[in-house]
């Protein structure tokens, strides 16, 4: 009667180890990760490089440990915390950031802009879905100090601003591309299902401005594709 017992224990053992194993394989320790020194030098210049400068916990890649992060919109980079030492996570589309206390990622893609120009950087997935992907892009310049020549004009220090929000949308295999915030455009998406996109839009009383709303057209589309 024990030859079952020790048998049935025995496979237990055997998927345990397999699986232990399947994660050694196919995870990768962040201490593997090269991080770079993060640059520091003083800086008095009003405003903000980060939309939220409070690190937030996230996962690096394929590895399961989790790490504090933050996005610099300034620099676009991803800082890490560790250890209280702040590095800077490798700029690679293989190390996409993903947020372990909700569904947003920062991964590092190469899209085009509004004006047609080809740019690698960070953008933040906002709607992740396995047919369609929405972006989103942060972005902060610095606006230089403003010295009038004559005695009628308004001396202006140089500050961080907050550039304009821009989206953006993958399709499949495709390349991410803009995505203009305008209900002829989003409808458009898929032109052969656009009355289903367009009814659902106004049974859901969707904002085409509003990140939620985004969200949602991201998930309803993906099921239409």
């Amino acid at each position: 009667m024990k030859v079952p017992f020790l048998l049935s224990v025995s496979i237990v053992a055997l998927f345990s180890n397999f699986a232990q194993a399947q994660s050694a394989v196919n995870t990768t320790p962040t201490s593997e990760i090269r991080f770079l020194p993060k640059k520091v030098a003083p800086d008095k210049t009003p405003g903000s490089q980060y939309f939220n400068e409070t690190f937030v916990p996230a996962k690096i890649g394929n590895s399961n440990e989790i790490v504090l992060v933050r996005h610099n919109a300034y620099t676009d980079e991803i800082e890490v915390n560790i250890d209280n030492a702040i590095k800077i996570v490798p700029s690679d589309i293989s190390l996409p950031v993903r947020l372990t206390n909700s569904p947003i990622s920062y991964e590092y893609v190469e899209y085009t802009t509004e004006k047609g120009t080809r740019k690698e950087g960070y953008l933040k997935a906002i709607s992740n879905n396995q047919k369609i992907k929405i972006y989103k892009s942060e972005s902060i310049y610095r606006k230089p100090e403003v010295d009038p020549d004559s005695g009628y004009g308004t001396y202006k220090p140089a500050a961080y601003t907050k550039l304009k929000d821009e989206y953006f949308i993958k399709m499949g295999d495709a390349d991410i591309k803009p995505l203009p915030l305008k209900k002829k455009s989003i409808i458009a998406i898929l032109p052969e299902k656009e009355k289903e996109i367009a009814a659902f839009i106004k049974d859901n009383d969707l904002s085409i401005s509003e990140e939620a709303s985004l969200v949602m057209l991201g998930r309803y589309i993906n099921s239409l594709m």
